[in-house]
């Protein structure tokens, strides 16, 4: 896969409990995640990233099970008030739980993230914000278990397949302190990625999709987290 895809991944956690547990996870999917998709693209002829949400899923979930086993998709908890709240996708690895909100976006051919995706970002930040060691105290013996809640967006960057961009001469690292240096730029903290994985398809142009306005290409696909403890 390496001469397909080249994966790259940054992040500003501070080594603790589960944390190096935590980043092999992330970094695992990641790879997985993009075993899944070029799996699913010999079935199928196409990427279910370049949809939406419900789209990637086809590969998020088996990429997370390959390598954890395990996954809850929709589990219930209570938030304020007692209103009912179903969380996208819990999962457990050793002493780690994985509570995760997904979202999905794109970045255009242009260089700034579109407003849209800062939307998609924040409302995945708000949507995290009330998981807590109380809310979820009906489902786990969390005493046992680090718990990390995530804010996670899988954002795939596409071009049209006849324009030239500069962006695919830079390698997958490269990306990923571009990115990191956007969502640095959030005067709120909470708002601000402190994980970034990035997988960049060497040769695009092999798995361009055709689309009624024109030919597109996706040369990277992106990873962005927000990770905290709870």
């Amino acid at each position: 896969m390496n001469d397909i895809i080249e994966i790259s991944t940054k992040d500003t956690l501070v080594d603790g409990n589960g944390i190096r547990s935590m980043r092999k996870f992330l970094h695992s999917t990641i790879e997985l995640f993009a075993e899944e998709s070029l799996e699913f693209y010999k079935h199928w002829g196409e990427f279910p990233f370049i949809y939406g949400e419900k789209q990637v899923n086809s590969v998020i979930i088996p990429a997370i099970h390959k390598y954890t086993g395990n996954i809850w998709l929709e589990q219930p908890f209570k938030k304020a008030k007692n209103n009912q709240r179903f969380l996208d996708i819990a999962t457990t690895k050793g002493n780690n739980i994985y509570l995760i909100e997904l979202k999905h976006s794109f970045n255009s051919k242009n260089n700034a993230i579109a407003k849209y995706t800062d939307s998609e970002w924040e409302k995945a930040i708000e949507q995290i914000s009330d998981i807590n060691r109380k809310t979820i105290g009906d489902y786990f013996n969390y005493e046992e278990f680090n718990v990390f809640k995530i804010a996670l967006m899988i954002m795939p960057t596409y071009l049209f397949s006849d324009k030239k961009h500069s962006i695919l001469d830079m390698k997958a690292h490269d990306y990923v302190n571009k990115l990191f240096q956007e969502y640095e730029c959030y005067n709120a903290e909470k708002y601000r990625a402190n994980f970034i994985g990035t997988m960049k398809f060497i040769d695009p142009v092999v798995y361009k999709h055709e689309f009624i306005n024109g030919n597109r290409i996706y040369p990277f696909v992106s990873f962005i987290a927000r990770i905290e403890e709870i």
